[in-house]
């Protein structure tokens, strides 16, 4: 099996002609799609996808992550194998957080010569290098066939997801919103656990939200559906993080802020 994490959406050609690519080579392997809708560029949030989601695969899933706005330049393109999965990738630290808590990790500089697919685009090595080396790795072809073993300290490192939030006062704290997704909940860069010891409240309290263009009341809950329908949550969701939503709504719209936006959780007014 090969499961895919990109940024490449689904309007454009890019994810068919990756999957064309893995089926040329090898015409019997499922494919998942975890998801095409990574903002564009953000590698720690894709290294976060990659690093929560895999456990759900089965032992022998070769992971394949394109988030590569440094495609063409040099950083190198990587494989690596573990006692239970492979991982394809650039070489920018999008797989580093998944590589770390893995055990027997062995990385690899692919050798683009031996896995390219016809010519390799200066653009597009998902679809020229990495594509065919993870298609080859689901053959079970040993990865020293197709690269030269490198360092997994030399790698490149990312910020890790959860961050520790930025305390502004005796009662406040401030956070980022990482990604706002298709129901408009906000994914924030902090964990529900960091975010209550700090503030020391728990599950039912209520909590001021400020953003930039509001300020509103929310509960902290384990589902948007212990609030009312149109009221704000904070919740710990499917990313690990923590979320607000607003119970069959639209938080981003509600508190009017998006992806790369902040906010700030207070206590009392």
């Amino acid at each position: 099996m090969v499961a895919l994490i990109t940024d490449f959406g689904l309007k454009d050609p890019y994810v068919g002609l990756v999957k064309a690519v893995i089926h040329r080579i090898n015409p019997e392997v499922d494919i998942v799609d975890v998801t095409h809708y990574i903002p564009k560029f953000n590698v720690v949030l894709a290294a976060h996808v990659l690093k929560i989601s895999r456990s759900y695969l089965p032992k022998g899933t070769v992971f394949l992550v394109v988030i590569d706005p440094g495609v063409g330049g040099p950083r190198r393109p990587i494989m690596a194998v573990s006692r239970r999965y492979a991982f394809v990738g650039p070489d920018n630290g999008v797989l580093v957080p998944s590589l770390t808590r893995e055990q027997g990790v062995k990385v690899y500089e692919i050798d683009v010569d031996a896995v390219r697919f016809g010519n390799v685009s200066y653009t597009f090595h998902g679809r020229d290098v990495f594509a065919p080396a993870a298609a080859y790795l689901s053959l079970g072809v040993p990865p020293n066939a197709i690269g030269r073993e490198v360092s997994i300290e030399g790698l490149t490192k990312v910020e890790e997801l959860p961050r520790h939030p930025e305390v502004i006062g005796k009662r406040a704290i401030r956070l980022g919103v990482i990604h706002v997704d298709d129901f408009g909940n906000l994914i924030l860069d902090s964990d529900l656990s960091r975010i209550t010891s700090t503030l020391k409240v728990g599950y039912g309290d209520e909590v001021l939200l400020r953003s930039a263009g509001s300020t509103s009341k929310a509960r902290i809950v384990r589902t948007f559906a212990e609030v009312c329908r149109g009221c704000l949550a904070i919740y710990e969701g499917t990313y690990r993080l923590a979320e607000v939503a607003v119970n069959q709504g639209s938080a981003s719209r509600t508190l009017k802020v998006g992806s790369g936006g902040e906010l700030v959780i207070q206590l009392g007014r």
